[in-house]
């Protein structure tokens, strides 16, 4: 059995084969890329497969069966997930954290009570899927009803996952049925208990059997008999996967640094300073965050307003140097399979994968916040300070 991996990102289409021997040794037999062609998914998909087997045309080995093929995809923007929530930094939060696992990238959020210019930012630029969520179960139903009201009323013909207080699960289904509706649990049914896995298995399946021709490769699919995995899935189950069972490995970070995005995974068992309190939802064991600005290519533009500070320190203010970095930069966006050619691109291509990884773990990691708010509500009820506060 050939064992082919095959990888669809927005920049570059990748592929390797593998052969698994004695003690689940596995070997890569074979490797190659090519540019991903967005026009049409398929081409660079079997441009790649045929070069990986040193074939003309693989499709008769695929008919074979003698091939044991996965697939992924990032391409053409990705899962996009545009999240309602109640309270941003519970539900709303819960809301991100079960999109982001679910390989999808969070387009637009909205807290507490939609208004019409919500509405209309979303029916202007509508996500693959609306994840609607907010109330715990047995909590505040106002909200969720105000919001699905509205929604009832909208031109949105996109998927809308409805994954909030249960208690409102029967208005919704009356108010939304009309809509491509999907209900499942509430992903937050008590503040101390996030739930996230019908709502992230939710949007899995809606990938596979509605959005996969929207995003061009139902051609794949009808050749190859295979469906495709979001991405960020599969190395979300990776991360997974490693921390249960490889030893040693129970704690890391993955950084996965691609054209458009910067996704930064981590598994980490989070344990607390003594007379530390923790904001918001408790973090998951396995987590990943999604930086859309934050990109080597189609998005190296804003990586560098983003980055702005930090180039202008680098380059010691040095005027003549900053606008050629920019001047890169741009070339990059506009030709998004180039590689550096001269000693100051390799400079300028790694200032630019320093500011991706830099912001984008600062921002996965979080913030330890100090100071008189702490002393206020965080310090134990009796007892000495502590330096923590």
């Amino acid at each position: 059995m050939i064992n082919v991996s095959i990888d669809i990102g927005s920049t570059w289409t990748k592929g390797a084969v593998f052969e698994v021997g004695d003690n689940d040794h596995i070997e890569v037999k074979n490797c190659a890329l090519s540019p991903t062609t967005p026009h049409h998914l398929a081409e660079g998909f079997f441009t790649v497969l045929n070069r990986i087997l040193n074939v003309d045309d693989a499709r008769p080995l695929l008919a074979s069966g003698k091939i044991k093929l996965d697939y992924s995809s990032s391409a053409k923007g990705g899962l996009a997930v545009a999240a309602i929530g109640l309270v941003p930094s519970i539900t709303l939060e819960s809301a991100k954290v079960t999109a982001h696992s679910a390989g999808a990238k969070v387009s637009q959020h909205f807290a507490y009570n939609l208004n019409k210019a919500d509405l209309r930012a979303l029916e202007a630029t509508p996500p693959d899927i609306l994840l609607f969520t907010g109330g715990t179960d047995g909590g505040d139903c106002a909200h969720g009803l105000a919001n699905a009201k509205l929604l009832a009323k909208s031109n949105l013909d996109c998927a809308i996952i409805y994954a909030g207080n249960r208690d409102l699960q029967d208005e919704v289904q009356d108010l939304l049925g009309d809509k491509d509706l999907t209900i499942v649990d509430n992903v937050l049914p008590s503040l101390d208990n996030p739930s996230p896995l019908g709502a992230r298995s939710a949007i899995c399946d809606i990938f596979l059997h509605k959005i996969v021709k929207g995003k061009g490769l139902d051609v794949i699919v009808e050749q190859t008999g295979e469906e495709p995995l979001p991405t960020p899935y599969s190395v979300f189950e990776l991360v997974e996967q490693i921390r249960r069972h490889v030893v040693g490995w129970e704690t890391f970070m993955l950084i996965d640094m691609g054209g458009a995005t910067t996704d930064i995974y981590s598994a980490n068992q989070n344990s607390l300073a003594p007379d530390t309190v923790m904001h918001g939802l408790p973090e998951p064991i396995v987590k990943r965050t999604v930086e859309g600005d934050l990109g080597m290519r189609v998005s190296a533009i804003t990586a560098g307003e983003t980055g702005a500070p930090l180039i202008t320190h680098y380059f010691s203010h040095q005027e003549s140097k900053i606008a050629a970095f920019h001047h890169y930069l741009k070339h990059l966006v506009a030709h998004p399979g180039y590689l550096p050619r001269t000693d100051e691109e390799r400079v300028f291509d790694q200032l630019l994968a320093g500011i991706c990884v830099g912001y984008a773990a600062e921002r996965h990691a979080g913030k330890k916040s100090t100071g008189l708010y702490l002393r206020r509500k965080c310090r134990p009820p009796s007892g000495p300070r502590s330096q923590s506060d």
